[in-house]
């Protein structure tokens, strides 16, 4: 693997999931992380984790559904030096199952949670991040290859990050910041336990009806592939999306 000593990576929805992996498998290669998220607790425990390991973390509170904690944030993280890998994960999965859950609050928050947030990502970190630097939004499945009719505000909002990606990266072009996008498959987290009841075997169902490899995706399987985005030479092109499978097995979203 590449050494990312030296560099300064922020992680958003770090603390827990994706994010979390993402954050220590920076830290691994040797970046310097800015763990983010809006619980204190499971920051610090994040944190401590990669310290403990021998790496450099620590910990900034911020709701990125506020355009103003996500400029606080990026200013925070670019004090000492310009930031060099901005990885936006926040979400949550929003109303599920049929339209009599689609209150007007719901659908703010399913949006605000996974579009607006990258946005301001993409809005506050490009302002502080130097050329070579490397924006990553993870997206999902959900909204691109395959439609799932009960997760429709959370397609939305997750096709709207794609787009969102290919649009920014002609924009930045002339900065020097590439865009990409992680669309993983069907992830053993917390979300998917609140999808199917949590059980094993359920979990193992919901994959196999959905994923190419009828396999749950890691959190680790993600978070390496994350990596892989902005250590592998040659980069992927600016603003392409990958489908992660378990393994993981990246496919180029076309």
């Amino acid at each position: 693997m590449t050494s990312l000593s030296g560099r300064t990576a922020v992680v958003t929805g770090a603390t827990s999931g994706i994010g979390a992996a993402i954050a220590r498998h920076l830290a691994a290669a040797g970046a310097r992380i800015v763990v983010s998220g809006r619980d204190l607790d499971r920051g610090a425990d994040v944190v401590q984790a990669i310290i403990d390991a021998g790496g450099d973390a620590r910990f900034v509170v911020a709701d990125v559904t506020r355009d103003a904690d996500v400029a606080a944030l990026a200013r925070d993280a670019a004090s000492e030096a310009p930031i060099d890998y901005w990885f936006s994960n926040a979400g949550t999965e929003g109303p599920i199952g049929s339209m009599d859950s689609w209150t007007a609050e719901a659908l703010r928050e399913v949006v605000d949670a996974n579009l607006t947030s990258v946005l301001s990502g993409l809005h506050h970190a490009s302002s502080h991040m130097r050329r070579g630097g490397v924006i990553v939004n993870t997206a999902s499945f959900v909204g691109t290859v395959l439609p799932v009719a009960i997760a429709v505000p959370y397609a939305a909002a997750k096709a709207g990050v794609v787009a969102a990606g290919r649009s920014a990266a002609p924009l930045l072009a002339g900065a020097g910041i590439d865009v990409l996008t992680l669309c993983p498959w069907v992830i053993d987290t917390p979300m998917v336990d609140r999808l199917t009841g949590g059980a094993a075997d359920d979990k193992a169902g919901f994959a196999a009806g959905f994923a190419p490899s009828g396999r749950l995706t890691t959190v680790d399987d993600v978070a390496r592939a994350a990596v892989d985005l902005v250590t592998e030479q040659p980069r992927r092109a600016s603003g392409e999306a990958v489908l992660v499978d378990a393994g993981p097995t990246v496919t180029v979203l076309v």
